[in-house]
């Protein structure tokens, strides 16, 4: 009898796994991604888990997990085992961000996240009213039934279980629908305080058949991964923001004006190395030279920035007045070798949402895809001081004898004379009386015998401009003594 029963199990598992295999013959291959999701989202206690990429199906013959020996809704029995991707499927995320692929369930089979003329080309509920928060056209022109936005961070749209069309809402109006972390997990996180790293999904779609929880972590609004441990993730390295040049004013006059500090921000994967390239023309090619600034193949870091000029020798000091584009591609380690991302370019519209990228320049050139470095050197401020013990309640003179810097002569110093440098005097000092707060000379009296700054900012004729601080002790005046006859 036992006999018996184990090989019905056995040969009911044989049929579905036939079975799944000719329905998924005919869903289309679809084209190349740029976002690969992996992972499993839980699909309630019945069905389980939902596997997005066949990488990650469990599928082996330990009789140990609760799976192996699942028998709802349908006696299927022991588990054989199957090497991975045997039962192939994936999804992704296209450079237009629509969905496109297929998941695969146990108990519910084969979920679709486009729509095909196999196994369907029906609207979803909603007729596509979700396509609105669409980055691009998400509609049946396009086969298309989900999309990601990465303004939002959310998941729109549908997907669809294969075997009995049960619809899934992936914009759900649940308290937490699909969130995919960015970037910038610091500033906007998709579910504050539960450490949710970019390129990790959150939160709940609905569906007839059960709701599908992406994370763990999100799993109840609380979290539930002492009990499972799963997510719903971007596995493949890409790069989600980038920054340039990132010197400031301050910078600049603690330094000097040439640098550049550029910046990127993985949204997923897991970065082993970069390479960088800077150029003042769009376009450039490593092998002729034709370049600025080259940091080298496969520079392995994790390091964020990168700072120009720096001790390698493809990338000397930068030019003034110049604008500058610039490149990166990022590597990732697969066993022992490094294997690079695309290029991603600063400022791409078209590619990677550069409108997004981060110019802290102002664009004077108004050039998305270019930083520009400042015309010359910052102006220097310095002053001196008469008398030079202050003492309270006298009067102080002060005098500045600061230089600025012009196009012509971008890092020689010309001293500062008539209107071509502006003056703000300031004190920490609340108490203290200022004779002129913007002349090349001012005087300042002191009631509080303490230690109090003295600040001069100078600006120059191009409204770049420098503070000098100096802290200077005040003292009480000594008493004069004298000597008065007794009467």
């Amino acid at each position: 009898m036992i006999g018996n029963i184990r090989k019905i199990r056995w040969l009911i598992f044989g049929v579905l796994l036939i079975a799944g295999f000719f329905i998924f013959k005919n869903i289309p291959v679809a084209w190349a991604a740029t976002s690969t999701i992996r992972g499993a989202a839980w699909w309630g206690d019945e069905a389980q888990y939902l596997y997005f990429d066949c990488l990650d199906d469990y599928s082996g013959d330990r009789l140990d997990v609760s799976g192996n020996l699942y028998s709802y809704p349908i006696p299927r029995g022991f588990h054989f085992y199957s090497p991975p991707c045997t039962n192939y499927h994936k999804t992704s995320i296209g450079n237009d961000g629509n969905l496109f692929g297929v998941a695969w369930n146990y108990v519910n089979g084969y979920v679709s996240f486009e729509a095909t003329s196999t196994p369907d080309t029906s609207a979803p509920p909603d007729n596509y009213a979700f396509n609105v928060n669409c980055p691009n056209s998400c509609t049946a022109g396009n086969n298309c039934w989900a999309c990601y936005n990465e303004t939002t961070q959310r998941l729109y749209g549908w997907g669809r279980a294969v075997d009995d069309g049960t619809w899934i809402n992936l914009s759900s109006a649940s308290p937490l629908p699909v969130y995919l972390q960015s970037w910038d997990y610091l500033n906007n996180s998709v579910l504050p305080g539960q450490g949710v790293e970019p390129g990790d999904f959150v939160g709940d779609a609905e569906s007839l058949l059960g709701d599908l929880s992406f994370n763990c972590k999100s799993e109840g609004g609380t979290g539930n991964c002492a009990e499972r441990d799963y997510k719903v993730y971007i596995s493949n390295l890409r790069v989600g923001h980038l920054s340039a040049p990132n010197w400031s004013y301050s910078s600049a006059c603690a330094d000097t004006a040439l640098r550049a500090v550029l910046r990127w921000y993985v949204s997923s994967g897991e970065q082993a190395g970069y390479e960088i390239v800077v150029n003042t023309v769009d376009d450039f090619d490593i092998g002729t030279n034709n370049y600025v600034c080259w940091s080298g193949v496969k520079t392995p870091s994790t390091a964020t920035q990168y700072i120009i000029p720096n001790s390698d020798p493809g990338c000397p000091a930068l030019d003034y007045n110049t604008n500058y584009y610039w490149w990166i591609r990022l590597y990732y380690l697969e066993g022992e070798d490094y294997y690079p991302t695309e290029w991603y370019q600063f400022g791409e519209v078209d590619g990677h949402n550069g409108a997004l990228d981060e110019r802290t320049d102002g664009d004077p050139d108004v050039n998305i895809k270019t930083f520009t470095t400042y015309r010359h050197e910052f102006p220097s401020p310095f002053f001196t001081w008469n008398p030079f013990e202050v003492l309270v309640g006298t009067t102080t003179e002060f005098t500045s004898d600061s230089s600025y810097y012009t196009d012509a002569n971008p890092n020689i110093s010309t001293a500062c004379s008539g209107s071509f440098c502006s003056y703000l005097w300031s004190t920490n000092d609340a108490g203290a009386d200022i004779s002129d707060l913007t002349g090349a000379t001012t005087s300042m009296i002191f009631y509080r015998a303490t230690n109090t700054t003295v600040t001069l900012r100078v600006t120059d004729p191009d409204d770049y401009y420098c503070s000098q601080p100096i802290m200077l002790n005040i003292n009480y005046g000594l008493p004069v003594w004298r000597e008065v006859k007794a009467e």
